[in-house]
């Protein structure tokens, strides 16, 4: 049994030892990376995202916009969404901050914005710039430096609107400085731009700066710089004070997953913190340990893991200083500048950076360190000098100076011991006073409070940036313009403290006391004012002044009733808070004391004064003594004490009674001389006292003596009626030089006791400046005149102006007349002719057509024209014209509407001239172009177009172009020999001059009619008519030529007689006849035989016999054609007597006439059978034998031949086609 136990205890041992190990982990894997610390876990580091323009000239987007003189939404004055990454800036300027008109603080604006005039008084600057995400980001600022107002986007998101001095503390800057507003995003809206507005890639930065045009503000300023802050493990000096971050990094280097690995921290070899964690394989734990360093020197950091080990060492410093003035009291006179010169060595042991401040220096003073930042490694010293103007009305005395320093590491811890009302709702004793009711000894801790309201801070009238007041007070005009709070507070914390201070929003002026100590007086003097800021007064208090157990803080505020906006001048807003607390300085902790240097700056005395006399000439009754009084004002900077001494030039008729000979007055105030006189008896209203009163400085070293003079004279009872006058100015003028009258009612020239005593006019203008009456410039004298002169002339007048014109009387008594409010006349300058400008001219004869280029065809013309006249009534236009350039001639006078009908009595060109005449006399005209009047048309005259013709084209032309700008051809076309009468004309085009000669191609056998009708400019026509006949056809030869020799030959010589039957053609002129001896030649004409004969014969006499004759016959038409040769010929080479008996010869040459005409008649039938249609047979004209013409028609083949005019148709037809006789 007893074995069973040791084995299961020897086992459960072996398991709980396997077990452990496994928990432990394999510790062996783990490595420690690295130790690390930072004193600014909170801010990190900064890392600029879009840098200032004044250390980098960086390039944006910009453009300026006008916001109408201050007083315009924002929608109306920029273009929507110009904030939006979206917006289109494509079409903008770039350009590199800062924009500004002006160097300010030493930098030069890189792009100059100057608004002027409420132009260009908005500017919108559009920043593009690339974000590549860290894996942290603590924060993110912007900053800016801009004068007065702006607005801020980030990627579309309000970072602040400050467009308006009331929107956000601080948002006025009337003096940019780097940098005027710091805004760092603290989870608040509006703090600062949220870091989660940033985006991967591109982003956009978005800014609106408004300056301001109205109350003398002449700046213009822009800069910016946006930042981020990500978490920082550099090395830097640590102070002691610091609160560190440590950061140890545990990387886990094996294949598997570590779990409860023990890690612990060791400070100086003393365990300081452990923790278990888990590790993955291939990962970095980091452990984050606070630690605040509680001594100086060196300090060991050692973090563990298993049996590994990192240590570092970390020095923690501290800072110190010393100060060796080469002086610490010095003499100065005001408006002077004073240096002291001091060196600053660096006494800690870390490299420090340190700025300078001066306190206790009057608000109107100026001064400057320089440098004013000192960087200095541990022992280096360098010299600073203090640059100090003093004012020019600084008061003679000692003043104590305070330069403050203050390390890069200086830092402090605050508690509050009295609460601000915003925070804490904190309760006062308080109440509400007129001006005159206000106690001056509120403050006291004895002063009895007990009737008082009781309320809580803050006071105020309304809503302030976002606070309700919790007490209200308001102010009405003059009335309750003051508040006085007390607050009772206990206090048991330790007293040795470094810093008492109390901080103040206030509004306006304010009074604020600690235990009946003053702590601040700001209800006087410029600079005092505020605008309810938390905090816009920081102020430094004497820490003795805080007791243990109770205590009392007593604050007045005053609102200032006199300012601009508001009720009664006030800005409209009352307010008042505050708050108290105590600091404890960093270096207490090494034991190092702030050196607070005091520089005594003694302003040397300076000894001025000036005199007043508020009444100089004194009319005294003889009743009674009077008091002059004399102001002395001392312009000096210390007390002075004057001696007064008064001599009288007439001591028979006045005396000095009394006067004070000798006056103090202290610095910045004004002290009285009080002098007493009379008048003896015997005064009368010519005489006069004059005083002379000599003021000397008693302590001034420089012999200060200054005089001035008062008089005195009897006091006569005035003339108490002024005169009476009154000017007057042509109402209406049309220059501008006129005459002004002035006249003196009659009444007062009627009132001889008062009245009737006018010595002088003065004459006062006013002008409208050309506004139409709307407003009135303020009264001028133009001069001052004898009443007797009665006018004047009045010169340099403006045209569009209207003048208002007074008189002023004066008379002898000095009583001046009083025209306040009042006008005698009025006078309008109107020397602008009347602009009459044509608007229309028209033609009147038939319809109203308006002239086009200058010309037209008809005399009637309308004339209508605009006239306008500053005074808008025209008294008359006249009318005149003149014909080629004659003399102008009057047409018409005196008529007043605008419209004339004018009638040319003849053609030519015209010129017309209208001239208006305003009711002022002034005349304006306006002249017309030349007009051409032009009522004939152009001389038309086609040329070279013959009556007959076989051409192809027929050239139409015009014979004379004078006055010919176009023209249009027409034609009429008919077969030759049909009817034309009722044919119309057919336009063939329309031409200009340039198209002549015009070629017209024509058809034969056509009759052609051609018109020509022709304009000139202004629409007149001429025309002429030319006709035509197209004949391409030859006629048709002759037929049945017959040549015989005649019977006898005599001398060789024969007759040969020719006949032949007559040509078909219709249009035959003649028949020629030709001979020749050789076949081919057609011969000598040997005669021409007129048309007419239906048959031909010609006997050729005296033929000479022995050769053979060719003969040719041709039919000739109108044309001058000749049909084909008709020949034959005749052998003559035999010869042969002949006996010829006269009787049968007659018997024969009838027989062979007879037989001729059968065989004519006969052959005449074939050919008018072998015709094809009626129209191409041409009419016989001749004879037929008797019994041929008894019948009218024969029969041939079928068809019927008329034997009247040869005409061949069918036996169907009643009657003749072509000469109608009927059949029977």
């Amino acid at each position: 049994m007893k074995l069973r136990r040791d084995l299961t205890f020897i086992l459960v041992f072996f398991l709980s030892v396997i077990l452990v190990g496994q928990a432990e982990g394999n510790e062996e894997n783990i490595n420690i990376s690295s130790i690390k610390y930072t004193n600014d876990l909170e801010n990190g580091e900064l890392i600029t995202l879009v840098a200032n323009g004044k250390d980098n000239s960086t390039l944006n987007k910009y453009k300026l916009f006008d916001d109408d003189d201050d007083d315009c939404d924002f929608q109306d004055c920029l273009p929507e969404n110009w904030y939006s990454p979206e917006f289109d800036d494509s079409e903008w300027g770039a350009n590199a901050t800062p924009f500004g008109n002006e160097e300010i603080g030493g930098v030069t604006p890189n792009t100059i914005w100057q608004s002027e005039g409420g132009e260009d008084d908005y500017l919108v600057v559009r920043h593009y710039f690339n974000y590549e995400k860290p894996d942290e980001v603590l924060s993110s600022t912007f900053k800016i430096a801009h004068n007065n107002y702006y607005m801020a986007y980030l990627n579309g998101n309000l970072i602040r609107d400050c467009s308006w001095y009331q929107n956000h503390d601080g948002c006025y800057e009337d003096d940019p400085e780097y940098w005027n507003n710091i805004l760092t995003y603290n989870g608040n809206q509006h703090s600062g731009p949220n870091p989660d507005w940033l985006v991967e890639g591109e982003n956009i930065l978005a800014i609106l700066c408004i300056d301001i045009t109205w109350g003398g503000d002449t700046e213009q300023w822009l800069d910016f710089e946006l930042a981020i802050n990500v978490p920082s493990w550099k090395d830097v000096p640590v102070v002691l004070g610091d609160d560190l971050a440590l950061r140890i990094e545990y990387h886990n280097q094996g294949e598997n997953n570590e779990t409860n690995v023990n890690i612990s921290l060791d400070i100086d070899n003393v365990s300081f913190s452990s923790q278990t964690v888990s590790i993955d394989s291939n990962q970095t734990y980091e452990w984050i340990v606070d630690w605040t360093p509680t001594r100086l020197g060196e300090i060991n950091i050692t973090a563990k893991v298993s049996n590994k080990a990192l240590t570092r060492s970390i020095h923690i410093g501290f800072y110190a200083y010393s100060l060796d003035f080469d002086s610490t009291q010095k003499t100065v006179n005001i408006k002077e500048n004073i240096n002291y010169k001091f060196n600053i060595t660096n006494e800690g042991d870390v490299n420090d950076n340190f700025t300078f401040w001066l306190t206790n220096i009057p608000n109107d003073w100026e001064y400057n360190f320089s440098p004013d930042v000192a960087s200095l490694t541990p022992n280096e010293t360098k010299t600073i000098t203090i640059n100090i103007t003093v004012s020019d009305n600084a008061q003679a005395g000692d003043y104590s100076l305070y330069p403050l320093v203050f390390s890069q590491y200086y830092s402090q811890t605050v508690d509050t011991i009295v609460h601000s009302g915003v925070s804490n709702s904190t309760q006062y004793s308080y109440e509400i006073w007129n001006n005159s009711e206000f106690p001056e000894d509120f403050y006291k801790m004895s002063y009895n409070d007990s009737e008082w309201d009781t309320g809580a801070a803050p006071f105020g009238n309304e809503e302030l940036r976002g606070i309700m007041p919790n007490t209200i007070w308001s102010t009405d005009d003059q009335n309750y313009t003051h508040i006085s709070a007390r607050h009772w507070f206990n206090y048991s914390g330790n007293l040795d403290f470094s810093e008492l201070r109390l901080k103040i929003a206030h509004d306006d002026y304010f009074r604020v006391y600690l235990n009946d100590y003053l702590i601040r007086d700001c209800f006087s003097g410029w600079g005092c004012s505020g605008n309810g800021n938390y905090w816009e007064e920081n102020i430094n208090i004497n820490k003795t002044w805080l007791n243990n157990g109770q205590n009392l803080i007593a604050v007045a505020a005053r609102d200032n009733t006199q300012g601009w906006g508001g009720g009664g001048g006030s800005d409209g807003r009352q307010w008042i808070d505050q708050e108290l607390e105590i600091a404890n300085l960093r270096s207490k902790l090494w034991g190092f004391q702030e050196i607070y240097d005091e520089l005594i700056l003694s302003v040397n005395e300076t000894y001025e004064y000036e005199i007043l006399t508020p009444i100089i000439t004194k009319e005294i009754e003889d009743t009674e003594p009077y008091e002059f009084t004399v102001w002395i004002l001392n312009r000096g900077n210390v007390e002075d004490i004057y001696n007064v001494t008064i001599s009288l030039n007439d001591t028979e008729n006045f005396n000095i009674i009394s006067f004070n000979q000798q006056v103090k007055v202290p610095y910045g105030a004004d002290g009285n001389v009080e002098l007493i006189i009379s008048l003896s008896e015997n005064v009368n209203e010519f005489d006069l006292a004059e005083l002379n009163i000599t003021i000397t400085s008693l302590n001034s070293t420089n012999n200060l003596v200054k005089q001035t003079n008062i008089y005195a004279k009897l006091y006569v009872a005035p003339d108490l009626v002024a005169p009476a006058t009154y000017a007057v100015s042509p109402d209406l003028v049309n220059s501008t030089s006129f005459e002004i009258q002035w006249y003196v009612q009659e009444w007062y020239k009627n009132n001889l006791e008062s009245g009737n005593d006018t010595k002088y006019i003065i004459i006062q203008y006013s002008t409208d400046n050309g506004t139409n009456e709307e407003t009135w410039s303020d009264w001028e004298i133009w001069g001052n005149f004898s009443v007797d002169e009665g006018k004047t002339l009045f010169t340099g007048a403006m045209g569009n102006h209207h003048y208002r014109f007074r008189s002023i009387g004066g008379d002898d008594d000095g009583k001046i007349e009083n025209k306040e409010n009042k006008i005698d006349n009025t006078t309008f300058v109107d020397i602008e002719s009347p602009i009459i400008a044509i608007s229309k001219i028209t033609s009147s004869s038939f319809e109203n057509r308006d002239i086009q280029n200058n010309a037209t065809n008809t005399r009637a013309l309308e004339f209508s024209w605009d006239a306008e006249d500053n005074n808008e009534l025209i008294v008359g236009f006249d009318f005149y014209y003149k014909n080629n350039n004659g003399p102008w001639v009057l047409d018409l006078e005196g008529f007043t509407q605008k419209s004339h009908a004018f009638y040319a009595g003849s053609d030519g060109n015209y010129q017309f001239k209208i001239i208006g005449e305003d009711i002022a006399g002034n005349k304006g005209l306006t002249l017309t172009n030349t007009i051409l009047i032009d009522t004939q048309g152009p001389n038309t005259t086609i040329s070279n177009i013959p009556a007959l013709t076989d051409s192809e084209n027929i050239l139409l032309d015009l014979e004379t172009l004078d006055d010919i700008t176009n023209f249009t051809v027409f034609y009429k076309l008919n077969k030759e020999g049909e009817n034309n009468a009722n044919l119309e004309w057919q336009e063939y085009g329309m031409y200009n001059l340039d198209n002549l000669p015009i070629e017209i191609p024509v058809q034969n056998k056509y009759e052609y009619q051609f018109k020509v009708l022709s304009f000139d400019t202004v629409g007149n026509h001429g025309e002429d008519v030319a006709y035509t006949l197209i004949d391409r056809d030859k006629p048709s030869k002759i037929r049945n030529l017959q040549l015989s020799q005649g019977k006898t030959i005599v001398n060789s010589t024969t007759d040969v007689l020719i006949s032949f039957m007559s040509s078909q053609a219709q249009d035959l002129v003649e028949y020629r006849i030709y001979r020749s001896d050789t076949a081919n030649e057609t011969g000598e004409l040997i005669i021409e035989i007129p048309y007419g004969e239906q048959y031909l014969s010609y006997k050729d006499a005296n033929v000479e016999m022995g050769k053979i004759y060719h003969y040719s016959v041709v039919a000739v038409d109108r044309m001058n054609f000749e049909s084909e040769q008709e020949k034959g010929f005749l052998d003559l080479t035999i010869e042969k007597e002949t006996v010829v008996d006269e009787e049968v010869e007659e018997s024969n040459m009838l027989t062979i006439f007879i037989g001729l005409g059968i065989v004519g008649g006969t052959a005449a039938i074939i050919a008018f059978i072998g015709r094809k249609s009626s129209e191409e047979i041409v009419q016989v004209i001749g004879d037929l034998p008797e019994d041929v013409k008894e019948e009218k028609f024969s029969e041939v083949d079928g068809e019927i031949i008329c034997n009247a005019c040869g005409a061949m148709f069918s036996p169907t037809e009643t009657s003749c086609p072509a000469c109608g006789i009927l059949k029977e």
